[in-house]
């Protein structure tokens, strides 16, 4: 039973979050320091420091020395030199909780969390988390839907993990995200070579392209926005072009309705859809061929649909 205790559960998170919020990471992050420093330096109780370092040490987080106690690498994610693809997935798993903190009163308005421009650092920083096997699974499963693409579009496409599996395999590609995102990952896109452009996937997009692909991105939208998205997608490609965007979907994922529950906390708007609605939605842009499959080795589904020539 006590394997099922909150305090065995989830304590490592709750108590980071509680460091964050006191300072005594901050501390930690300038170590060396005893428990009579960090009491000291972040207001809090010797005792409340004492229980908290020997915790943290016992997760991982920190270890001791004579000197007393030091960060490990795996708090180097809240380092503010640490490059911003490289943090983790840590400090945005802390910002989820903060997020849940505020669930009572996101229910009762709707209202979203204010995102921050650091918050938008360490999303980005998990979104770079994505592993090599789900990259590929994903490129693979588009390529299945559309032989050797050309010209893609990669939509949302963030760190550019996406984009850069499909350059790999001799594709053209153009990737897309929102000003805020491109400017913040500018200097990586361009280390890796990348084709980026700057624009909101439900106002417009460019065209040309005979694959459009997005992922991890449409649960934010509305319906009205999520058809918007849509219809741009169909508008940038060829004729005879494919679209298809990963995601969970509703009545297809294992974890999906935790999953909308979570989403209360990221966007005023998004939704978990079913495999119906996407299907509706694929064809009311004009998509025709319109399919849900699996992404082979992950949790996610294709949404497809295939411009007619």
């Amino acid at each position: 039973m006590a394997e099922d205790s909150i305090y065995n559960k989830h304590l490592d998170v709750f108590l980071l979050w509680a460091c964050r919020e006191t300072g005594i990471l901050e501390e930690l992050l300038d170590g060396p320091v005893t428990a009579p420093d960090v009491a000291e330096g972040a207001g809090v109780t010797e005792r409340a420091a004492t229980v908290s370092l020997a915790a943290l040490a016992e997760m991982g987080y920190v270890e001791e020395s004579a000197d007393g106690y030091e960060a490990t690498a795996e708090l180097d994610g809240f380092r503010p030199e640490t490059d911003v693809l490289e943090r983790g997935i840590l400090p945005h798993r802390i910002d989820s909780l903060d997020h849940y903190m505020d669930l009572p009163e996101l229910m009762e308005t709707g209202e979203a969390p204010e995102h921050t421009e650091a918050g938008l650092r360490r999303y980005m920083a998990a979104m770079a988390t994505i592993d090599d096997t789900t990259v590929r699974s994903i490129v693979t499963t588009a390529e299945h839907a559309h032989p050797r693409p050309e010209r893609v579009l990669d939509v949302g496409g963030g760190p550019g993990k996406i984009s850069e599996e499909f350059a790999r395999r001799g594709a053209d590609v153009t990737t897309l995200d929102i000003p805020p995102v491109v400017d913040l990952l500018e200097s990586h896109h361009a280390e890796a070579g990348l084709d980026v452009v700057a624009g909101d996937a439900r106002e417009s997009l460019p065209e040309g392209f005979d694959l459009v692909v997005s992922a991890r991105m449409i649960l934010s939208f509305s319906p009205e926005e999520l058809g918007a998205y849509f219809e741009n997608a169909f508008d940038a490609l060829e004729p005879g072009g494919t679209f298809m965007c990963t995601e969970r979907v509703w009545d297809r994922s294992e974890i999906a309705t935790n999953f909308a529950v979570h989403m209360l906390t990221v966007s005023p708007n998004g939704h978990m859809y079913t495999e119906a609605e996407y299907r509706e939605a694929l064809e009311a842009a004009g998509f025709v061929d319109t399919a849900v499959r699996e992404v082979p080795d992950t949790p996610f589904q294709g949404i497809v649909g295939h411009k007619p020539d």
